[in-house]
């Protein structure tokens, strides 16, 4: 039998109070609702009263809080919404449980366990939103449940409660995940390193999202694939570089072509997953989302995250921001795709520039690509970073551009250059410099081409810097620069050893070098120099053997 009962019980001031103030964080809540319904349990005498919310699907209720003998075992039982919750939307009271027709057997209560003659229910309604239910449980003496307007009050009050400590975190969270996008926007306008640009957005992105892994996938159109570019968690190393297909067959794939978002709630039960992936890093999927990296109606690529940790699922608000990175993400990625490819040609043409000087002066063929080497790695030495390091190599390379305006007779002239030759050779570094100095891309690069044959004490040319006057990336070549010269063959006498080129910068440590740059050519093993040497010249052998093949394949055989 189904009762509506009336009462003028009304909640005390004090509870009220307890429960307005504490919607800033649900800790504070969860304290204060515990508090309230031990005090009401206390004012009416009843056995227990339980809090039960809807999941956003409405089709389950979890008891979130809970008093009486029976609370530790209810608390975050689960029960299906069914006929029950319909009936929510007013104030019930059932005063034969076990044989009500709305509690049927699908939604039985934990209650229907105990001897529960007497259930009362109320519907957790705030600004018409049904939330849940309150649920009281017998009076304690035994008789009947009366004090319905209490009850009442208590679940307005506790819904709306409810309610504001929702939106006021969902607020708070809403704010919190701007804060991320503003943060990943500065992240993506300080760089067009794709290497340093996309581990920092990551590590911004986890703080949110909270992932077990996250990647990142770019589109490689020659190959028809699409590669892992970046990530993070367990077998990342082994992930990077993972190739999968360009078409449906794969979770990344579908994203990629389809341009839509994914998210799998049981990917181990969907086809399209990678499971390749899993086998290769040891890494085992269970849920995940995926958004295409979408610029201009094209797909780039794709951003994924896996398992949510604690066990959690990803929810609309995980993708939804994910997508909003992503909408940042395509358009960085695209920007520092555009600016490597440039650089890219940049290097080609400089690095033939290189070549052709090699071609002009046979006797130092791989000078230019050796030097490139071991200056890098004396700047590596002494700690420069990553883009520092790059501009080095560059100039490095193109060092000696300027000899392109340096007669044959003079560049390889077999005996002592006469005072005029001198000159004519000493110009070389400004030369080359007056012909790089309109390209702002090589803007630090060409301080290198400048200054290369400056010297520590001042008595370099053409301006004769002394000291830190000189550029760094310059005094370290000229370490290299020796070194290589001191090391190869050449037609009037053999390379010298290690040991007596070691020997020979040590001592002019402080006149003709910087005694940094010397302390870092020291720090370096002999091996490793040797083994510098070795890889460059098997390029040079590799190039020129590529160099042949092109040749006899482009050439046709006269009967043809």
């Amino acid at each position: 039998m189904v009762m509506e009962n009336s009462s003028t019980s009304s909640l005390p001031p004090f509870l009220l109070s307890k429960l307005g103030q504490a919607y800033r964080s649900m800790l504070e809540l969860d304290l204060a609702i515990f508090a309230t319904l031990k005090g009401v349990q206390d004012a009416i005498h009843c056995e227990g009263i339980s809090i039960w919310l809807l999941n956003e699907a409405q089709s389950e209720l979890e008891c979130t809080h809970t008093t009486g003998s029976q609370a530790g075992e209810m608390l975050g039982d689960v029960m299906r919404a069914g006929k029950f919750v319909r009936a929510y939307t007013r104030q019930m009271n059932f005063d034969n449980v076990q044989h009500n027709e709305i509690l049927d057997a699908k939604t039985r209560l934990p209650y229907f366990d105990l001897p529960a003659e007497q259930i009362t229910t109320a519907p957790l309604t705030a600004r018409d939103r049904l939330m849940g239910a309150l649920i009281v449980i017998n009076k304690a003496s035994g008789s009947p449940l009366t004090d319905l307007d209490l009850i009442h009050s208590l679940a307005t009050n506790v819904a709306v409660a409810i309610q504001n400590t929702q939106l006021y975190e969902r607020q708070h969270q809403i704010n919190e995940r701007q804060k991320l996008l503003n943060q990943i926007s500065q992240h993506l306008h300080q760089t067009l390193d794709l290497d340093t640009l996309i581990p920092r957005i990551f590590a911004e992105v986890n703080k949110a999202i909270n992932a077990e892994a996250q990647s990142i996938w770019l589109v490689d159109a020659e190959e028809g694939v699409i590669k892992c570019r970046y990530a993070t968690g367990s077998g990342a190393e082994m992930l990077k570089g993972f190739a999968v297909s360009l078409t449906a067959q794969s979770i990344v794939g579908a994203s990629v072509s389809r341009k839509k978002s994914i998210i799998l709630k049981d990917a181990q039960k969907d086809r399209r997953r990678a499971r390749s992936a899993d086998e290769w890093t040891g890494f085992v999927t269970r849920s995940l989302m995926t958004v295409p990296l979408v610029l201009k109606d094209k797909s780039i690529g794709a951003i994924q995250a896996v398992n949510k940790r604690g066990g959690r699922l990803f929810n609309q608000e995980d993708l939804d921001l994910f997508r909003a990175i992503a909408d940042s993400a395509a358009l960085a990625v695209n920007n520092a795709q555009l600016v490597a490819e440039l650089q890219n040609s940049y290097d080609l043409t400089l690095d033939a520039l290189s070549a052709a000087l090699d071609l002009r002066d046979r006797e130092t063929e791989g000078h230019s690509r050796r030097v490139v080497e071991y200056t890098a790695r004396l700047a590596e030495q002494i700690g420069l970073n990553k883009e520092t390091i790059k501009n080095i190599r560059r100039g490095a390379l193109i060092h000696d551009i300027g000899k392109i305006g340096v007669p044959d007779a003079v560049l390889h002239k077999p005996g002592p250059l006469d005072g005029e030759e001198r000159k004519i050779i000493e110009r070389h570094p400004l030369a080359g410099y007056n012909m790089l100095a309109g390209i702002p891309y090589l803007r630090e690069e060409i301080q290198i081409v400048l200054g290369h044959q400056e010297k520590w004490n001042g008595t370099g040319y053409p301006f004769g810097l002394r000291g830190e006057e000189i550029t760094l990336g310059a005094r370290l070549f000229m370490i290299a620069d020796t070194f290589d010269a001191l090391t190869s063959d050449r037609p009037y006498r053999q390379g010298r050893s290690y040991e007596m080129a070691r020997k020979l910068i040590e001592e002019e440590s402080g006149r003709q070098f910087d005694p940094q740059a010397v302390a870092a050519f020291i720090a370096v093993p002999a091996e490793e120099w040797a083994q510098i040497r070795a890889k460059v010249m098997e390029e040079i052998a590799q190039r020129h053997e590529l160099a042949k093949q092109t040749i006899r394949e482009n050439i046709k055989p006269e009967d043809e």
